[in-house]
């Protein structure tokens, strides 16, 4: 009997000391994450750079005969944004932000070559989770944004003005902390938005066209530069 009571106080005591133990290491972690959600500044501000990368070509399509289409070709433009961001908790920001993006292309409708472009100016908000790794901060994010479109087609005096158009985006980055008030790093996305022209339409080599499923799908790679306060 006596064995068998030890034996229970010695597994209590075990257990005691096991739940003891997990309550100090949280405690730890928990004051560790005070300690870090007080050296993160609250606010930031980021430079981003870098280019644009259509994944998506078009269609113009010839309004009379339906069997009549030209395909473009899409090429990679310049890519910037400005963003205010806060840090609700070491592990998770908001941001919002606006910049500017642009694309290019041709449309070959023989004989005649036309050059293409498209410029857009993108107001976005951003969700992020962090993992806080000392000086490097890798992050996901997701978010939406309002894109406003011009499409313009070279010398045929063609420009049209899209309706603003909502979108998702998706990224990852990499920030490294080079002082407590400044950071560098760069950043990917994957932007799907198909903006609407409201039916108007194109007039190339005296024929007319209307857009079909021109679409903003594609990446952003961009360098970053931010400052915290």
């Amino acid at each position: 009997m006596r064995r068998v009571i030890g034996d229970k106080c010695r597994g209590t005591r075990v257990r005691t000391e096991h739940v003891l133990f997990l309550l100090g290491a949280l405690g730890v972690l928990g004051l560790a994450s005070q300690a870090s959600a007080a050296e993160k500044p609250g606010s930031y501000l980021a430079l981003k750079g870098g280019i644009y990368s259509p994944s998506a070509s078009f269609t113009i399509k010839n309004i009379g005969l339906s069997n009549t289409t030209f395909d473009t070709d899409t090429k990679a433009g310049f890519d910037g944004e400005v963003a205010v961001g806060h840090y609700f908790a070491p592990t998770f920001a908001l941001e919002l932000g606006a910049g500017y993006f642009k694309g290019t292309g041709t449309v070959n409708t023989a004989p005649v070559r036309h050059d293409i472009k498209f410029d857009v100016i993108p107001v976005l908000a951003s969700a992020k989770a962090l993992i806080p790794l000392g000086p490097i901060d890798p992050y996901a994010e997701v978010g939406i944004g309002a894109y406003f479109t011009k499409f313009h087609v070279t010398d045929n005096l063609n420009t049209f003005d899209g309706t603003a158009t909502f979108g998702l985006h998706a990224g990852a980055g990499l920030n490294i902390n080079v002082s407590p008030s400044a950071f560098i790093g760069v950043e990917g996305r994957y932007v799907s938005a198909n903006p609407s022209f409201g039916g108007q339409k194109i007039k190339l080599n005296d024929t007319e066209y209307a857009l079909n499923g021109f679409k903003l799908n594609g990446f952003t790679t961009t360098a970053v530069l931010g400052f915290a306060f």
